[in-house]
């Protein structure tokens, strides 16, 4: 019974809960990504309505309470390790945290409106006139998302598995790469911050509209950050 009272035993306790509340959360982003917006381009109004009240709720309960738990424990973890640490697992952690933030503030509260509407709609009432922006801008944050996750995987494991010492200037070039890439998905909402609406326009969904589209760039930007943290020293 000691094993699980030492700071190994805590860690592997949170690398397991983080490991579970990470495959919900990002199984169910690839669930949207790959298979529901797909299906919405095909489906009748009927069928769609039915399943934007019905089904949509449930998935985006677990996709951002699985979020929740995934950045808890990912953050318990950094805690019990300290200070230090390969560039890799900070990238990783770096993009996370975006990917959370924007379930959160972006996903989730433009999503509601979309199924609010959706409900008014089937009701008999009108549907909401900022729905369609709604969905948009959800749209975009989701499929950024999408993009970050397919670097996140792999500087997460390649943190234990193939790591790189941690380096300043790669971490700050890394960091613009990504935060600008972040400001384009995001841009819908930061348009409304006064102190940043006269910002350069972003907010192109630009090859992330197909699923082939966002699958190759997650992979690009795999590889250009790659090529930053491990050549750049």
């Amino acid at each position: 019974m000691e094993l699980v009272t030492t700071t190994a035993g805590y860690e592997m306790l949170l690398r397991w809960g983080h490991l579970l509340a990470g495959v919900t959360w990002i199984g169910l982003l690839y669930y949207f990504n790959l298979v529901q917006g797909e299906y919405f381009k095909e489906a009748d109004g009927a069928a769609k309505s039915d399943a934007i009240q019905k089904l949509v709720p449930r998935a985006l309960w677990w996709f951002r309470w699985g979020a929740v738990v995934t950045l808890l424990t990912g953050l318990g973890i950094l805690g019990l390790r300290g200070a230090g640490g390969s560039l890799d697992i900070y990238i990783g952690s770096l993009l996370g945290v975006l990917m959370f933030t924007n379930v959160w503030l972006i996903i989730w509260p433009n999503q509601k409106i979309v199924i609010a509407s959706a409900t008014q709609v089937a009701n008999g009432g009108q549907a909401l006139p900022e729905a369609a922006g709604a969905l948009g801008t959800a749209g975009l944050a989701s499929r950024t998302n999408a993009l970050f996750s397919v670097p996140m995987l792999y500087f997460m494991g390649a943190s234990s598995h193939f790591p790189h010492g941690f380096n300043v200037m790669a971490f700050l070039i890394a960091a613009v790469i990504i935060l600008a890439l972040e400001y384009n998905g995001a841009y819908p909402v930061l348009k409304n911050i006064g102190a940043l609406s006269k910002l350069p326009a972003g907010g192109k969904m630009g090859p992330y509209t197909s699923v082939k589209g966002v699958i190759h760039c997650g992979l690009a930007l795999t590889v250009i950050l790659f090529l930053v943290v491990h050549f750049i020293k």
